[in-house]
């Protein structure tokens, strides 16, 4: 027994019964640390993709530093220990830095659900002339955010000493606080509902395939745990707010008050992950290819073209082919010479285009620049105008032709 009481002494955050600052130290902590490499995930997935929703949660993780170091210096002097240990120093140093790390918690809480919004303002509302209606949603969640922020800030700092935070009894000394974080609580969770419920309701008319709106639903649901998390920091903030060992019992608040904040911070990432973002590649409205800004697409319109000139009484039309894995071609209208006749099946390439011309009524001869080799390459997946096979490939082929003379003349 005394070698494990000369052990804890020279720990560094002892757990007792008496003293559980430990605890929150390693909340804390871990928190932090996952959330900054969530932050750096994001923006490495999203490199040069950046918007207001990765500027939001970006400044959200910096509040959130902002919240912890202040606890770091409460925890130092004392916070988490009993009341009649602490001098009135320790107590006023303790009440200051946890009265600013609760101002930062939700200033970052609140940045965070405002980076969802501004996301959903990036998804759903490319189209303006056609969802106006999502758009002045997502323009009324930011703003009834801002709102709740500014709500939140004065409810928790009226006629509230730093000081004297951790007193009570003190008269003209924080009134009611338990009756101000249930109101505060309160629409933090109907925000939260507000932030699940909205993409759903967004994306379900759309004609898209059901899978995806699950996706959709799901990548947005992830923030539900945030609900709970701030449910139950509002039952631990009614049994500090009649305690008389201020110090000890404010702590599992702190701790549900860090997992609310994480988890607001991590779920606002999961909908920017590369496969989400591409389910919404579909044309209601918008154009989300994450690929198409990092060389995974190949524009060939302006390379490679067979210029025609003009030609009497000529005809053009588009015909559509799809390649399969075996470089055959299988054309609406026009077959290749030399090409056998196949079902249309599923390949892997890029979009493409090439001009072509075709004479007479026989089969068409299909002529185009090849692409240009490329060395030390085999089946690259970047480089304009390439035409190598890739991901998917469709090729629109602008056929022209004349009549012949004796069809004319007919």
């Amino acid at each position: 027994m005394n070698h494990i009481s000369s052990d804890g002494a020279h720990r560094f955050a002892p757990i007792t019964d008496e003293n559980v600052s430990g605890q929150l130290w390693i909340v804390s902590i871990l928190c932090l640390i996952y959330c900054a490499l969530v932050l750096i995930v994001r923006l490495h997935i999203k490199w040069n993709l950046y918007g207001a929703d990765d500027v939001a949660v970006t400044l959200a993780t910096f509040l959130q530093l902002g919240g912890v170091i202040p606890l770091f210096i409460a925890m130092k002097n004392g916070l988490g220990g009993p009341m009649d240990l602490l001098n009135d120093v320790q107590i006023e140093t303790i009440g200051k830095a946890t009265f600013a790390a609760q101002l930062f918690q939700i200033l970052s809480l609140a940045t965070a659900k405002i980076s969802v919004a501004a996301l959903m303002l990036r998804l759903f509302t490319r189209d303006i002339q056609v969802t106006r209606k999502s758009w002045i949603i997502c323009q009324a969640t930011i703003l009834l955010t801002v709102l709740w922020t500014i709500g939140s800030i004065i409810a928790t700092s009226f006629q509230c000493s730093p000081s004297n935070f951790l007193r009570q009894g003190v008269a003209n000394q924080c009134q009611e606080r338990l009756s101000r974080w249930r109101i505060i609580t309160a629409f933090d969770i109907f925000i939260e509902v507000l932030l699940v419920l909205l993409p759903v309701a967004f994306i379900w008319p759309i004609q898209l395939k059901r899978y995806i709106k699950l996706q959709v639903a799901v990548a947005f649901g992830f923030r539900l745990p945030v609900i709970a998390f701030a449910a139950v920091h509002l039952h631990f903030v009614s049994k500090y707010s009649s305690s008389t060992n201020v110090s000890r019992t404010i702590i599992p608040a702190l701790i549900y008050q860090q997992y609310e904040l994480s988890w607001s911070l991590l779920s606002a990432t999961i909908p920017t992950l590369k496969s989400f973002m591409r389910s919404f590649n579909s044309g209601f409205g918008m154009e989300i290819d994450m690929d198409a800004h990092s060389g995974y697409k190949s524009g060939t319109f302006h390379n490679g073209a067979y210029p025609l000139g003009s030609m009497q009484r000529s005809t053009a039309r588009v015909i559509t082919t799809t390649s399969i894995p075996d470089n055959r071609e299988y054309h609406e209208g026009v077959k290749r010479r030399g090409s056998p006749h196949v079902q249309n099946r599923p390949a892997r390439s890029v979009r493409s285009a090439r001009t072509v011309g075709v004479s007479g009524p026989k089969d068409p001869e299909i002529t185009s620049f090849p692409a240009e080799p490329r060395e030390g390459r085999s089946g690259s997946i970047t480089s304009d105008g390439s035409q190598d096979m890739i991901i998917k490939r469709e090729v629109a082929w602008s056929v022209s032709y004349e009549e012949s003379a004796a069809t004319t003349g007919k």
